[in-house]
């Protein structure tokens, strides 16, 4: 009898670690199987991500803008884009044709006191129907922008106010 009252402690425990176990299992697959919609999802649009963060160092925040890419915008914009850019353009133009690449960030004209006054994509969110929002530093002032590409090219955008 007294052996039996022993295993039964130990049989409680048995069966509480192995809930226990099973409930890690059914975590981890939840986690791998929510990482795994969130790479495919990267995945599928990593070509426009990438044409995002290009058009942000080139002609947005002008990070990379030594390259010949700059005198070259219909490689990264449609016409749509272009036509949309040209018109939001508020100043003097001397060279032809100039764009407002500024529309693409926040609207303010100077940097945030007391930030390191760095401008930087902070991430790219895809939300549905070739539309994604980025969200960004503008020398310090948190932004975010609403853009849409179509067929590998920004075709439109939209300032975001939070």
């Amino acid at each position: 009898m007294k052996i039996r009252l022993i295993n039964i402690p130990v049989m409680l425990l048995t069966i509480l670690v192995s809930c226990s176990s099973i409930d890690k299992k059914k975590t981890t697959e939840q986690t791998v199987q929510k990482n795994t919609i969130h790479n495919e999802a990267y995945a599928d649009n990593a070509k426009d991500i990438d044409l995002i963060k290009s058009v942000y160092d080139i002609f947005v925040f002008a990070i990379d803008a030594d390259g010949d890419e700059i005198q070259h915008p219909e490689k990264f914009f449609t016409p749509h884009a272009l036509k949309k850019l040209h018109e939001d353009y508020k100043f003097d133009c001397d060279d032809g044709t100039c764009y407002a690449y500024y529309a693409l960030r926040t609207d303010a004209q100077d940097s945030k006191p007391g930030s390191d006054e760095e401008s930087t994509v902070i991430d790219i969110e895809p939300v549905g129907d070739g539309w994604y929002i980025v969200s960004y530093l503008d020398m310090g002032w948190t932004g975010k922008t609403r853009i849409k590409v179509t067929d590998g090219k920004i075709d439109d955008y939209e300032r975001q106010i939070d």
